[in-house]
């Protein structure tokens, strides 16, 4: 197929996990196509594979963290047009329509993302060493890319920035905090200042695409004085059933980033395996 969904998913947990953001994009989505990249170690289960349009294998290069090898997804994904998305999400409702918008660039990375709410996050928490050398403030979580010179420079790029990880990371971030062990944020976001595409693969005006991330610092919650900084869901109720998923009684909408991977219970995958399979009959 021309387009479809890609998702990095390197051990068991996160084979897990991909499943039941493979469920929620049959579900959900008309365009659903869906890839997994998964280790060379790792395998599918027998009930899983049926989700699984694309199983590849991520190859061992010699890098130690699983977000160094993020860069071969150019190199890994069959699609010409291919939307990245986490494992740890869920696809609540349809977004066919992003992909006709998503075209008109040839690597875009999500600038905004939303609280349980759906209002639109203003919290610079989680981004404060971003601000040493002005860099785009991107998340990975979800981002689209086609078959161009840019995306490819872009991946190439990377993957150098993958492999000097903490060269690069002490200058763009001296003096601040940053993540010791590699994340594609912080990749990904050197990569395109180095590159001089901040402008073009990070556009904080460009409203899609965004998905609701259920970091606690995120949720602007003043009135809790002292919250769980790693639980959100010792404050909300959850539910998803055949009617959507409910955040706090919150209808959700497009991607939804639990995080938490407590989150994800036998329960929700048998909603939507239930839901899949009904599909299929009508």
């Amino acid at each position: 197929m021309d387009k479809g969904y890609f998702i990095f998913a390197q051990g068991q947990e996160y084979i897990r996990n991909a499943y039941a953001l493979a469920l929620s994009i049959k579900n959900t989505q008309t365009i659903n196509s869906v890839c997994v990249a998964i280790s060379p170690d790792d395998v599918i289960p027998d009930d899983y594979k049926e989700v699984f349009d694309h199983v590849v294998q991520v190859k061992n290069v010699g890098l130690k963290y699983p977000m160094q090898n993020e860069w071969q997804i150019w190199d890994l994904t069959p699609y010409k047009e291919t939307i990245h998305v986490e494992a740890d999400m869920l696809f609540s409702t349809n977004i066919d329509w992003w992909w006709e918008e998503l075209q008109l660039h040839e690597i875009i990375f999500t600038s905004h993302v939303k609280d349980y709410r759906g209002n639109i996050v203003t919290s610079n928490y989680y981004r404060q060493h971003f601000e040493k050398q002005n860099l785009p403030k991107l998340y990975n979580g979800l981002y689209y890319f086609r078959y161009s010179k840019t995306a490819h420079s872009f991946f190439k790029k990377a993957k150098e920035v993958s492999a000097r990880y903490k060269h690069y990371a002490d200058y763009f971030f001296a003096g601040t905090w940053y993540p010791e062990t590699p994340t594609t944020d912080e990749i990904f976001g050197m990569t395109a200042y180095l590159l001089d595409l901040d402008q073009i693969v990070y556009n904080s005006a460009y409203m899609i695409p965004y998905f609701t991330h259920m970091k606690v610092r995120l949720q602007d919650w003043k009135q809790i004085e002292a919250p769980d900084t790693e639980d959100w869901m010792r404050y909300l109720p959850s539910k998803l059933s055949k009617q959507g998923l409910n955040i706090g009684g919150f209808l959700q909408h497009g991607p939804f980033h639990y995080q938490n991977k407590l989150f994800l219970k036998d329960q929700m995958i048998d909603t939507m395996k239930e839901i899949y399979n009904e599909r299929r009959i009508t």
